[in-house]
């Protein structure tokens, strides 16, 4: 069987899109999927957050220029099937994220080894990633590398207008480079209002809808919809480290429909 190949990705921070990739991992854990969760927003790296380490671990960077294993830079977390892979720090990082072209095309032949190896050596049924926001090479080489990918989104208009004029300069170009037709992209909205005004909730209804339609159009097809859920919010700010298995209780439904996308 195939290993799954998840990257999530947003075009702007402050979507969710770390959480998303987080609570998707530990639940395709629970259904007894060896996984592995990569933090791949170098910009931003929040892992530690979700799953702190008991020593200092090996990132990911270091597979990627060579100085260390691909099995070096997993860690067995506390939680079931769960390994995770963290992001160099933040300046390290951004050297990463800097680098010319022929060095990304040679961290892209070193992020598909990677891939090979989680799955025929390290024995991995599914892999995410969480990806940095915005179009930057590095996040462009895990969504090439992915068969599957999760575009997040707050329903604001300058956010999903953005994201819209954005598709042409990514997401075609990997379905032209995709001839076997195998890669599905799938749209999330994330912190959906939800209006106690008669009056405006067929509005933020036909938004919706609307740009849903237009995202499939482009090759893009509904996921789904995830509400504003005030006790995720509050989990966020109060939890020390967060505490995955809540956070993956409040988002089950939607969780359960985006797994079950991404694995068929």
């Amino acid at each position: 069987m195939l290993m799954n190949i998840v990257t999530v990705h947003s075009f702007k921070g402050g979507t969710g899109k770390s959480l998303l990739a987080v609570t998707l991992g530990y639940y395709l854990g629970q259904q007894g999927k060896k996984t592995l969760v990569i933090d791949g927003d170098y910009g931003a790296p929040c892992f530690g957050t979700f799953f702190p380490p008991t020593k200092e671990p090996t990132p990911f960077s270091s597979f990627l220029t060579g100085d260390a294993r691909f099995s070096d830079v997993v860690t067995e977390t506390p939680h079931s099937n769960l390994w995770v892979s963290y992001a160099p720090t933040p300046s390290f990082g951004q050297e990463i994220l800097r680098a010319d072209v022929k060095a990304h095309g040679k961290y892209l032949k070193r992020i598909m080894a990677g891939m090979k190896s989680a799955q025929d050596e390290l024995g991995f049924d599914a892999v995410v990633i969480d990806n940095s926001s915005g179009i930057s090479l590095q996040a462009i080489n895990f969504l090439t590398c992915s068969d599957r990918s999760l575009m997040v989104i707050r329903p604001v208009r300058y956010g999903v207008e953005t994201t819209y004029g954005l598709i042409d300069a990514i997401y075609r170009k990997l379905k032209y480079a995709d001839p076997k037709g195998a890669r599905r992209d799938f749209l999330v909205w994330n912190q959906v209002p939800d209006s106690s005004d008669a009056t405006v909730s067929p509005r933020i209804d036909a938004y919706l809808d609307y740009w849903q339609n237009k995202f499939a159009e482009a090759g893009i097809a509904y996921g789904t919809a995830i509400p504003y859920i005030s006790d995720v919010v509050a989990s966020m700010i109060s939890d020390n480290p967060l505490d995955v298995p809540k956070l993956t209780r409040y988002l089950q439904a939607h969780i359960e429909r985006i797994a079950a996308l991404v694995t068929e």
